[in-house]
């Protein structure tokens, strides 16, 4: 089963999903770069442009944003 992984922005005033940008990093490495054995986290805004340069285009930080992983199976 192939896994399709996102990198996700949301508001931090609405809480809602404003973008997201799909990852091609294998899904036991970015586990492994965010140190998680869970589906889904946080991603620490120290973290942010690290895991934006597997995105399949320019990730555009937003300060206004906060950053999840979300891990869906295809």
């Amino acid at each position: 089963m192939d896994h399709v992984n996102h990198l996700e922005a949301y508001d931090t005033k609405s809480g809602f999903l404003v973008r997201e940008y799909r990852l091609t990093i294998a899904l036991p490495d970015l586990k492994r770069m965010l140190d998680i054995e869970v589906f889904g986290c946080d991603v620490p805004d120290s973290l942010v442009l690290e895991v934006g340069t597997y995105a399949e285009e320019t990730v555009i930080v937003d300060e206004s944003c906060t950053y999840q992983v979300g891990f869906f199976r295809s």
